[in-house]
Order: C-alpha cells, then structure tokens, then sequence
C-alpha cells in the first residue's frame, strides 16, 4: 500500500476529491450528498442552500442539484491537466476559480465592505487556504463572484492573511452583529490553537485573540465553527458553540461566551477541561531527551533523530513526550533505514510507548527483540499523531530485549515515529479518543460545517461532516460522503449543558415503506417478522426499556457472515458500533473496530434512531445526546435486522423502519 502521510499533501489530495467523478459501485449512498470531501462553502442565497463551494443547491438540506458553477470548475480543472495548455492560459484558469487549496467560507457581503460588487449588488467572497512553496507554508486566499457562485475571479493580492506555519488553514468568517466586524476563526494546528482576526473590509486582517490548548491536544487542529445558540431553545439564554476538528479523529466542542475579539469558556467547562494529561506509569527506557548515540543506525531513515519538531516540509507532529523522538521522515520519506537500542532487561509486565507514522505492517513498524528474533511488533495509524501502544510482555520477564524502529517503504511514501519507551506492570490506554467533549464518538465525522447564513424564517442552526478518515480515504470503496444534515442545540442536564444533535426533520420527506412491531420483551435474540428492509436504506427508530439486561441492541446489515453491531452497556453507560464483521474491510487493517461513547443511563430507556445508507450507519441515542457515524461496506444482500439482549431481559416498547427514497444526485454525474 502506498501512504502519502504528509497531511499537506493528503490534504490537497482529498479536496480536489469533492469535485470528482463519482465512481459506480454497489456502495454508493442512496441519500447522503455525495461525491463530497469536506462540507465547505456553506452559505444560503435567494432561496437555496448552497454546498461546496456553490457546486450544489438545495432547498430543504435534503435534496440536491449540482449547479453550473460545478461544470465550470470541472472543466477548469481538466484544462489545468491538460499539458498542451501554456502555463499563462492555466494560470488564468486558476485565478476563475473557488479556491485554490483546502477548505474554507463564503460569504454574502452585505454591504459591500470589501468592494468587490458590482452594480450596486453585493458579492460572494470565499475564504480559502493554500500552500506556499517552497516550505509549503499555509496562507488565506480570497475569491469574489458577482453572478451566485457561478464564475469566481481570484483577488489581486495572495495572501490576504499568512503566519508563515505549514499549519494555517479551513478559515471560518462571519458578521459579529454587536460589534459590526467580520470574523476569522482559524485553526493553528501545530500550536495548538485557534486564532482570532477581525476586519471591516474582509481584506484587511488583524489579530485579536487566542484560544487554547485545551482538551484534545494530540491532534491536529483545524476546520473552527463557532455560532450562537439559545441553550433549551430560550432565545434569552444564548451561548456560543465552538467547535473543531482534532485530525486525524473527530471533532471537540466548547460552550462559552464570544464578545467579537474573544472566546471565553463557561467556568462548568473549564472545570471539566482541567486535568492532566494521560500518561502510564512505569520506569523509562528510551524517551530520546538526550540523544541516541548509544542506538545503532543502519541506512539514512533516522538521520535526523532525534527530532524536536517537523522536519523540512512535514506535517505537524502532535502527542510527542518531551521534546525529541524518532522521526524517519529524512528527505521527505523516500529513505529507508533502521535503528536499534541498547539491550536492556524486561522487568515487568508491559513496554508501553507511543508510536505515530504509516500503517504498513512490518514494513513501517516498531519491534521488540528478544534472541535477534522479532517477538512483538506494531505499526502506525497513518496519522502524523503518536498515540500510546502497549504489549503484554509477562512471558518474557527476566529476559534481554531491543527494540528496532523499521522504516523499509522502497515501493512508496511512509515515515514511522516512536517516543517514551516505558516499562510498567499495566498496559496503557490506547484508546484513540482523549478525554474530551467529542462532537461525535465514530470515526468517522471530520470536518464538521455549519451553514454561514439562513433564510429569514429560518431559526435553526444546521451542519454537515465528511464521513470519512484521514487514516483511509484513499484506500475504501467510496472515499468521502457528507453526514446527513443534523440540527445542532444546546441542552441543559444536571452535569450541565452540553450538545445535542438531531436530524432535521426534512429527512422525512425521503421516508417511503413503514414497518413496525409491537412491544416485546425477551432475553437473547429476537428477529422480528415485519421489519424486513428491500435495501440498506432506511431509518429506524427503536426504544428500549431496560428490564434487567446489562447489554442490550441491534444486528444491522446481517448476512453473508455479516453484521454491525449497535449495543449499549448498562454497566459502563455506554453506546457503541462494533464494525468489526460488517463487510469489506481488506483495504487496510485498521478499518475492524469497535467505537464507543458515554451515554447516561437516566431513566431506564434508551432511544436509538439509526440512519443506514448503504456505506454508512449514523445512530442518534436519546434524542442526540451521542452520536456515533461510521462507514460500514456490507454485501447489499445483507438486509437483516436482529434484536438481542445480554445477562437478562429488555423490552422493545416500538420499533420503526422507514424504507428511504433516493435523491438521485450522483446520477447528475454521467
């Protein structure tokens, strides 16, 4: 497998997927927006909803066409391919277009503040970002149109907003009504941060404040929202939702207060947020703090070991121990090579460590050797973070042992970092998820996006994520959809306020074929007889009343072998999706997993309303309090449904099943 891991370039990589060709495949989603990489260019404008970029219109959040603006921008893109064309024409056609780079905004500019409209009419400006070479430094980018997204012409001057980091990017810009400036919230990644400008022309940027680090700080920062809410929908109670994602995982969110020049969090949240960060106990063996010279070196790999930062054109390192660990990324990953320490002796149970780089088993890995003889072994998550690995090492207690650090990618791209190497007598936490408010509990929901503006009547605040992840779009059957619109609250519970999402209610308008049951309480498995679906493409609604159970839930997509698994745990208050036999998997080891969430036990009774589309499962528990969204590739044949409960009885007070139509958008395509 080739693994590009340089998240610049993984970055640009998969937004130019959003303009893309969908591919036919038995997978493709019947109701999801799609082909999509990041939700971007949100913004509503004469009637319509627009989505990436004004490539997409719609009038419910549901439904939607691909605009002239789409045709244009693949056209474009062909011609930029096309080597007969001189580099002044193709430099033309890049200044027509959207964005240049990644991620970003457009927005109505009401008053014509930046003065780029034209005939007394206001423009559409986009905010994106884009690469600077050599360095590949980030900087903000500005486009205006003047005829509804559907020609852009690029602003004369770039950039308009530059830090001088690789790590700059995905700016949100809105009109603090109050203080009558515009906004720009943008992700620092390698900090990490978020940064706070303002402007009264929207080319004129100045700094005004920082947030963070707080919470997740493993990840990489980037894609900010950040809006008002009225808390239990009291339109007196308004506080300021921000939230951003933490590559390569999922997202984290704040409640606080936004005065137009800073972000204060609520003291509840800041309460919560103080802790220390996780790290297991033990007694170290290498944390690289003063050198490697009594390591062995073979080829050119680890070079630049041990490195305290990013190395020329690497993506920001995040979850380092200290301040150096092993880095083979020399010469941007085309070196090969291998490191090996000192011997040392195993006196306890478990050698925790961290680890980060590609997944490419035996190829890019970390090893233990005991007798020159490979005993224990891991390899990356294909993310730039490093995460703790553990193993169990009781059987070799007493014995000698290295460790070898491997980079051998000859036939592609792949670097393998390593840090703090710990003995200790219990295993360390690998769970992917720090402490945190997480937006959602899958892995897959990145990048989420709010709309900048509503129509009149319009009160609700609604977003949209890329459901996919950063550790294998490139490599599943169908790379990037967009999560199903969700509306985003705030609600009040006796831990405190905390975020809730629902889908709109638009969604209802795809719903064809009803199925239900009546109440049934049982013990092990149950399969009803009327909930029976023709696809996988539908929305089921279930509640359950715990009688006695201490597991209970659903088999979804069951055949061929097949399942995924939507349970909830009594004892650990916990709802989870277990895709580990839900259907093709092969592209890369690390799709087979179980994702877990905290869902409170409060009154017995657990709502689960699901939304399986093919490639991808979303369940809302208790009205949205978690969420958790995951790609699934199931046979199509596999339609089944299956109920079950553990160690005791539950009762399914009503089940609901609505078969949903499709809305056909990527048959706009051929």
């Amino acid at each position: 497998m080739k693994t590009i891991y340089n998240m610049v370039i993984f970055l640009l990589a998969i937004h130019t997927t959003c303009f893309g060709q969908a591919t036919a495949n038995k997978w493709n989603p019947s109701y999801h927006f799609y082909p999509s990489g990041d939700p971007t260019g949100l913004f509503y404008l004469d009637g319509r909803y627009f989505n990436n970029w004004g490539s997409a219109a719609s009038t419910d959040f549901v439904h939607w066409q691909f605009t002239s603006q789409r045709k244009n921008s693949m056209q474009a893109r062909q011609l930029l391919r096309d080597p007969a064309i001189s580099e002044s024409i193709k430099d033309s056609l890049r200044r027509q277009m959207v964005r240049l780079g990644g991620s970003g905004s457009i927005i109505l500019d009401h008053n014509n503040a930046s003065g780029l409209g034209k005939n007394g009419h206001p423009p559409l400006l986009s905010f994106w970002h884009n690469e600077a070479r050599p360095f590949r430094t980030q900087g903000i980018g500005l486009a205006y149109s003047n005829d509804t997204a559907t020609t852009w012409t690029r602003y004369e001057k770039y950039p308009i907003l530059d830090i001088n980091s690789r790590e700059f990017r995905d700016p949100k810009v809105f009109r603090h009504e109050k203080t009558g400036k515009w906004i720009m919230a943008i992700g620092w990644a390698e900090v990490p941060k978020i940064l706070f400008f303002r402007s009264d022309n929207l080319i004129d940027w100045e700094l005004m404040s920082e947030f963070g680090p707080w919470g997740a700080t493993n990840g990489v920062w980037e894609c900010v929202e950040l809006f008002p809410v009225a808390v239990d929908d009291n339109p007196d109670n308004i506080k300021w939702l921000m939230v951003h994602s933490v590559q390569p995982f999922n997202g984290q969110y704040f409640v606080g207060e936004f005065d137009g020049e800073r972000f204060v969090m609520d003291p509840d949240f800041v309460q919560q947020y103080t802790f220390e960060q996780y790290r297991p106990e033990g007694d170290i063996l290498f944390n690289f703090e003063q050198g490697i010279d009594d390591w062995k070196m073979e080829g050119n790999a680890f070079v630049q070991s041990p490195s305290s930062q990013a190395l020329y054109r690497q993506g920001a390192i995040m979850g380092k121990e200290g301040k150096f660990f092993l880095n083979s990324f020399h010469k941007e990953m085309t070196s090969t090579g291998q490191i090996t320490s000192p011997e040392f002796t195993i006196s306890q149970d478990f050698i925790n460590f961290k680890i980060g780089g590609g997944y490419a088993p035996n190829k890019e890995s970390v090893n233990l050797l005991i007798n020159d003889r490979i005993v224990r072994s891991e390899t990356g998550r294909n993310s730039n973070n490093l995460q703790w690995a553990s193993w169990d090492v009781t059987e070799y207690r007493g014995q000698k042992a290295q460790i070898k650090v491997i980079d051998d990618m000859v036939d592609g791209y792949g670097c393998i970092y390593a840090d703090h190497f710990v003995l200790s007598n219990k295993a360390a936490d690998t769970t992917d998820l720090e402490k945190s408010f997480w937006i959602d509990y899958g892995p897959d929901f990145f990048a989420v996006r709010a709309w900048n503006n509503y129509a009149p009547q319009e009160k609700r605040n609604i977003w949209t994520a890329w459901m996919s992840s950063w550790r294998y779009t490139g490599e599943e059957p169908v790379g990037g959809i967009q999560s199903i619109p969700r509306e985003v609250k705030l609600k009040t519970f006796p831990e405190g306020i905390r975020l809730i999402q629902q889908p709109v209610k638009e969604l209802q308008s795809l719903r064809k074929k009803q199925m239900k049951t009546i109440a049934h309480t049982f013990d092990g498995l149950w399969i009803p007889v009327g909930i029976k679906p023709a696809s996988n493409a539908y929305e089921l609604i279930v509640e359950f009343e715990n009688v006695d159970a201490k597991e209970f839930g659903l088999k979804l997509c069951v055949g061929n072998k097949e399942k995924t698994i939507v349970g909830y745990n009594v004892d650990t208050e916990e709802l989870y999706v277990d895709r580990r036999d839900s259907g093709f998997d092969e592209f890369i080891g690390l799709f087979p997993k179980i994702n877990k969430g905290p869902l409170k036990n409060r009154y017995g009774k657990v709502k689960l309303h699901i939304f399986v589309d093919n490639c991808s499962i979303e369940v809302f528990a208790n009205d949205g309090e978690t969420t958790i969204s995951s790609k699934i590739y199931p046979d199509p044949a596999s339609t089944g449904i299956e109920f079950f409960a553990g160690k005791g009885q539950v009762k399914v007070t009503s089940a609901n099943l609505y078969e949903l139509d499709s809305i056909h958008l990527h048959d706009d395509l051929k």
